[in-house]
């Protein structure tokens, strides 16, 4: 038994596997669950243990999942997105989300040891390119108090479109992300001008911002 911990989330069967390997070279003790059951595996560790955990999140659908994270669990502990592909957008998006690190599945074995060794080592682990983006746009972040007037007029939906628009994504960027038509964005930036009574983009910018 080490003294570290490694929590694998919603790994499918062959990655599990992966993971074992990695467990045993950085010292860790490999516990995998579902999401759902992370605050119970959590719990039973923090009753006997200080050190920080290290989560390992396997998002197959980012944006989809990332939804539907409980922010409890995203506020403690060391957090990883594990992905099928990574771009500079969904970086700066998992740094706003509260993770302190993002590997893909392609990446080398290397690559990814180094990545859980940063984080656990007291770094973030992000392309410089997506951390350089994140701060450029952190102005961009609504206010708390703006943040609560879209939040109360908006669907979710339309706020999942909101943030990406926020991270600086275009309309056709925003479709692919959700695998929706552009059309259909369209329309739903539209809904949010009309419930904001904003006109255009830049006063979405400057509203948010505010």
């Amino acid at each position: 038994m080490f003294s570290k911990h490694l929590l694998t989330l919603d790994f499918p069967q062959h990655l599990q596997e992966q993971f074992q390997h990695f467990a045993s070279l950085i010292e860790c003790n490999l516990i995998t669950c579902s999401a759902s059951r992370a605050s119970e595996e959590l719990s039973a560790i923090d009753a006997t243990e200080n050190k920080a955990t290290i989560l390992i999140h396997y998002l197959e659908n980012p944006l989809q999942k990332i939804s539907y994270l409980s922010r409890d669990i995203l506020k403690n502990n060391l957090h990883i997105a594990y992905c099928p592909s990574l771009n500079i957008e969904l970086e700066v998006i998992l740094i706003a989300s509260g993770f302190h690190g993002a590997m893909s599945v392609d990446e080398s074995v290397v690559e990814q040891i180094q990545s859980i060794k940063k984080v656990e080592g007291g770094e973030i682990s992000f392309s410089d390119k997506a951390v350089s983006k994140y701060i450029l746009q952190k102005k961009r972040v609504p206010s708390s108090a703006n943040r609560a007037k879209i939040l109360a007029v908006t669907t979710k939906k339309e706020q999942q479109i909101l943030s990406l628009l926020l991270h600086g994504l275009t309309n056709e960027e925003v479709a692919k992300e959700l695998n929706i038509s552009v059309n259909t964005v369209k329309m739903h930036v539209q809904n949010i001008y009309k419930k904001t009574k904003i006109k255009n983009r830049g006063q979405l910018f400057a509203f948010a911002a505010g």
